[in-house]
């Protein structure tokens, strides 16, 4: 997957707060590097729709983004008068295209935020908005993109104007970029609803395929409303469920609470970029599961500026108990056995990708989700070294999140001897998470490797090493 966005977890310029920013699947097992976490906005619901305010994520007045709801694609602009404007049209020609004042307020779901455009682009895109206001198109990604290409842009070799899907066009963009009068163009992709990308991406295609139906469905409700009886026969036996329609009936209010967000590290520090990370991207098996019992990605970072033999020079044994009970011996033997773990990963961890460019300790605290009571966040660890005989000095860490779905799934697909692969040098296992204040915390729970306590010591100064600027605590409550 080509990638032409800046490093948007190092550069926060232009938000209103602070956001995490991590990788995120797409839906057919690819990886989009850098996903801004908007989710701690406020989600308004409005009728059928979910709406956030502009403002609440943006610093300026002064951005241009292309806005995928469910599945409701919109251009927005700035108007010239200090607010925004927003391009729009109707599908299936059900109405004509339309230019709107935003009033502050967008429709939620995932943005491709526009970035470094010169100021004219802005220029254009208003004038593109009134040569095609009133004009009927088949979708309202073809009105967008109809005024995009009209003002300058393309994107691969594909003209825009035959672009037609939402979720079709949001990946194409991802992968392809945007150029403006031939020159690339700087994106960054945010996600303002609490379904992650791929969840959402589904949700969006339920959405395109029942189009033609939902809005029929509603005809025929408005007629029979009125009083039409083949109407009210036709909403018995062919009408949608509720959910697949908007809900029936308007709606207000917002999703109930905002998940916790540690505080942003120093902008004025120079964090040394020297760690290389990768994420675990699934088989076409592993992408389907995924939607049902959550992402169970594997984040591995691997370094050379600290050594960890330094710290941690015997490597541990997996299930070490010498009388182990029914249990431990069922794990070893038969539900994490070298073949299932064999099996498994290559469903789950067939392959890696790597993020581009060398990562610092902004971006690893950034990446990781916030931990609290209400929204358990913590991370399994395991820390996978070279021997030292061998002279180098390279280590890896790798975290999954512990609580990505289901329970049952979360114990399976998070285990420490499946995130290692029974690698032969893993000198720590346990858990580590950041609480509300920042600090990270680690711990030695691990049934299946079973670090010491002064293991446990040894690799909280190990990760203090490596990340000078974060506050790292050890936790030995087992």
């Amino acid at each position: 997957m080509t990638r032409k966005a800046q490093d948007t977890c190092a550069n926060a310029e232009g938000y209103a707060q602070h956001f995490e920013c991590r990788p995120e699947n797409d839906l057919f097992g690819g990886i989009i590097p850098e996903v801004i976490d908007a989710t701690t906005i406020r989600e308004h619901a409005v009728a059928d729709l979910k709406v956030f305010k502009i403002s609440d994520v943006f610093a300026g007045k002064d951005e241009i983004f292309i806005g995928f709801g469910r599945p409701n694609a919109y251009l927005v602009c700035p108007d010239g008068k200090g607010g925004y404007q927003k391009f729009a049209g109707k599908s299936l020609k059900r109405a004509p295209s339309v230019i709107e004042a935003t009033r502050d307020f967008a429709q939620s779901g995932l943005l491709i935020r526009l970035k470094g455009l010169p100021p004219e682009a802005a220029d254009r895109l208003r004038v593109s908005m009134r040569k095609f206001h009133g004009i009927k198109y088949w979708t309202c990604v073809n009105a967008c993109m109809t005024v995009m290409q009209d003002a300058g842009f393309t994107s691969g070799k594909r003209p825009l104007t035959d672009r037609y899907w939402p979720y079709h066009l949001f990946t194409s963009l991802v992968n392809d970029g945007l150029s403006y009068e031939g020159k690339p163009v700087a994106y960054e992709v945010i996600r303002t609803t609490s379904d992650r990308v791929e969840r959402y991406a589904l949700r969006i295609i339920g959405a395109e395929v029942t189009t033609l139906c939902r809005h029929t469905q509603r005809n025929m409700e408005a007629k029979a409303k009125s009083g039409s009886r083949l109407s009210k026969i036709g909403l018995g036996v062919f009408g949608l469920p509720a959910r697949l329609v908007g809900g029936g009936g308007k709606k207000k209010g917002s999703r109930k609470s905002a998940p916790p967000v540690a505080p942003a590290l120093p902008e004025n520090v120079e964090y040394t970029r020297n760690i290389l990370m990768s994420v675990s991207s699934a088989s076409h098996v592993g992408a389907v599961m995924r939607l049902f019992w959550g992402a169970h990605n594997l984040f591995e970072g691997t370094q050379n500026r600290v050594n960890i033999a330094d710290y941690l020079k015997t490597p541990l044994k997996e299930f070490p108990q010498p009388n182990p009970n029914l249990a431990t011996r069922l794990k070893k033997a038969l539900l994490f056995s070298r073949p299932v773990i064999w099996g498994m990963r290559k469903i789950l961890v067939p392959r890696y990708v790597m993020l581009p460019g060398l990562r610092s300790e902004n971006d690893v605290y950034k990446a990781l989700r916030t931990h609290s009571q209400a929204e358990p966040n913590k991370y399994n660890l395991v820390i996978v070294s070279q021997d030292p005989a061998t002279g180098l000095d390279t280590s890896t860490f790798i975290l999954s999140r512990i609580s990505g779905g289901a329970k049952l799934m979360d114990w399976i697909l998070s285990k420490h001897v499946l995130m290692s692969g029974y690698a032969k040098w893993v000198v720590f296992a346990g858990e580590i998470w950041k609480d509300e204040n920042g600090v990270i915390h680690v711990n030695r729970n691990s049934g299946t490797y079973q670090p010491s306590a002064e293991q446990l010591d040894a690799v909280v100064e190990f990760f203090r090493a490596l990340f000078p600027h974060l506050t790292v605590v050890k936790d030995d409550v087992l």
